[in-house]
């Protein structure tokens, strides 16, 4: 009876090393062309039994190697925007660009900057929402949307 618990026993601990190679614990991944484990790098992470590391979306980044899940992710601040998969620093956070404001964190694309709108104007880069674009001056319009500058404004005569 004892020899077939401890075959038992054996049994299940090479069940459970064939298993644990299968996949690697949080914050690995397999490395290139291999089957070994490596850890995650900056901008990247893995949950449980994963096998490869998954890149920070885009409007996010982290700088955290071995990250074990998406929340290391932290998302570009309101008024900028980042498109890079992956960053690993928030430099590749970049400021909605002047005539344009970014309302929400986490964006992943200058499109997502919303355009200040026909008849306004704003020279302010990285503004977060829409009482930085200024309405043209009485007696001049312009049809543009996302104008950056005042001399768009031309006289209504």
């Amino acid at each position: 009876m004892a020899a077939r618990l401890v075959l038992l026993l054996v049994a299940a601990a090479w069940q459970s090393s064939v298993a644990s190679d299968a996949h690697c614990q949080a914050g690995y991944g397999y490395a290139p062309n291999s089957s070994t484990c490596a850890q995650c790098g900056a901008g990247t992470w893995s949950g449980e039994d994963s096998t490869e590391c998954t890149r920070c979306i885009p409007g996010t980044w982290s700088a955290v190697a071995g990250a074990g899940s998406q929340s290391t992710c932290t998302k570009c601040s309101v008024g900028t925007w980042g498109s890079q998969e992956g960053s690993p620093t928030p430099d590749s956070c970049q400021k909605c660009p002047a005539g344009s404001w970014g309302g929400a964190e986490g964006l992943g694309s200058l499109e997502q900057c919303t355009k200040c709108s026909a008849g306004t104007w704003s020279s302010e880069e990285g503004a977060t929402d829409d009482s930085v674009c200024s309405a043209c001056p009485a007696g001049t319009w312009n049809g543009v949307t996302g104008s950056n500058n005042r001399t768009h404004c031309i006289d209504c005569s």
